[in-house]
């Protein structure tokens, strides 16, 4: 089977290298990782410390240096520059957003590593997570007119002047990119050189995962996909056969400890917003990078008290956007003291011993394994930011492993 050597743009703390390294029977590399938040690249670092990481903004990226990196010489014909690929391209650095580097002058035959027989022993996979603020609901959405949508836009730029284009590719963004003026620019290229494309509407707990983390992802590939949809179809979730959510308690730490319940400021001013589950709930609100600041669309609270609510949860349904008994029951738990004011809502609030959910449990939640590190330098709030940023690694490894690379190799 060949091997997969795969640049990560907008790489985090490793969400595609993670859902790569647990896929079955897929040899890959990361001959690259491209990332700006040095706290995201701490990460990055401590549980990949074999990948290059550069730091550096992606708009000084160009396609003779992603050359240098994703290419390989014919095994037969191994040139000492072509050597240095892996071992010099760690020495990039970013002088005013300029990637620089050794690997620039190196040059290769084809993107393709081909055995004596003539069989294909390496191909490319592009991933990349872009800047999702240009198409947030929140946000002013200027789309293409967004600074921040540059580097994006750059990227796919260059990939038409790469020697060889990639095999793969997968992008993931929020809701809402689907209609963007840059996810057409991003169509265009993949229709100049003819690729293939699926894109997904998807939620994590359409994977029987209890959390609403609704993304979109778009896929291309050079080969046709194993089924072919219509092109520029907007596939809405995946058919799992999933009935019933895990409850939330396989997902939580024993005892998190008292730094994690909510304070009384935090209580009084956020406290009728707040999303609240148990242990024993089936779903949970999308984490964002502004959980613990603020309650509105940041993500759930738990209740640790007893659930006095004498309503008994059903299963939750696939359907992403229908209201489940399971979540009636917890917004009927969370509205309770609604008509209490003052001490009388403080002290309700009080009673229910509400607290956050730890890093750890979130990452559980989006399939992060358990010996995934973060550094002890890192405060947890920069751990929520960086988890709210993140992807849902079962979601990433399930279109791999399902719908992208199916049929790798062949």
């Amino acid at each position: 089977m060949p091997e997969l050597r795969v640049c990560e743009f907008y790489s985090g703390i490793g969400g595609y290298h993670t859902a790569l390294s647990l896929l079955p029977n897929t040899p890959f590399s990361v001959v690259g990782a491209f990332e700006i938040s040095s706290n995201a690249n701490q990460v990055y670092r401590l549980n990949f410390p074999d990948t290059p990481v550069f730091e550096t903004n992606l708009c000084g990226l160009t396609a003779s240096k992603l050359d240098a990196l994703t290419q390989t010489p014919h095994t037969d014909h191994v040139t000492p520059e072509a050597d240095h690929v892996t071992s010099e391209a760690d020495h990039v650095t970013s002088e005013a957003g300029h990637v620089t580097s050794e690997a620039d002058h190196v040059t290769s035959e084809a993107y393709h590593v081909t055995s004596e027989a003539g069989h294909v022993t390496s191909e490319i996979l592009f991933v990349m997570s872009p800047p999702c603020q240009p198409f947030t609901r929140q946000g002013a959405r200027k789309d293409n007119l967004d600074p921040r949508t540059e580097s994006v836009l750059h990227l796919f730029d260059i990939f038409s002047e790469l020697e060889s284009l990639p095999d793969y590719f997968l992008l993931e963004n929020v809701q809402g990119f689907e209609f963007s003026q840059t996810r057409d620019r991003i169509m265009a290229f993949f229709s100049q050189h003819g690729y293939h494309v699926q894109e997904y509407l998807l939620n994590s707990n359409q994977l029987g995962i209890p959390n609403s983390r609704l993304r979109y992802f778009l896929l291309a590939r050079k080969r046709p996909f194993p089924v072919d949809g219509k092109e520029g179809t907007i596939r809405r979730g995946v058919d799992m056969g999933m009935k019933v959510q895990p409850a939330l308690s396989e997902y939580l730490d024993v005892n998190p400890g008292p730094e994690y319940e909510l304070g009384d400021k935090f209580l009084g001013k956020w406290g009728r917003l707040l999303d609240i589950v148990t242990p024993s709930s089936t779903r949970s609100c999308c984490f964002t990078k502004a959980y613990t600041t603020k309650a509105e669309g940041a993500g759930s609270v738990i209740q640790q008290a007893p659930d006095m609510s004498d309503v008994t949860p059903g299963p939750d349904a696939v359907n992403p956007d229908a209201v489940t008994p399971d979540s009636m029951v917890d917004n009927a738990r969370s509205l309770t003291g609604i008509e209490l004011e003052g001490e009388a809502f403080r002290n309700h609030m009080k009673s229910l011993d509400l607290r956050f959910f730890t890093p750890r449990e979130i990452a559980r939640i989006h399939g992060i394994p358990e010996d995934f590190k973060f550094p002890e330098s890192l405060s947890r709030k920069q751990c929520y930011r960086l988890l709210g940023n993140g992807l849902n690694v079962t979601v990433v490894k399930f279109l791999l492993q399902e719908v992208l690379l199916k049929q790798y190799g062949s």
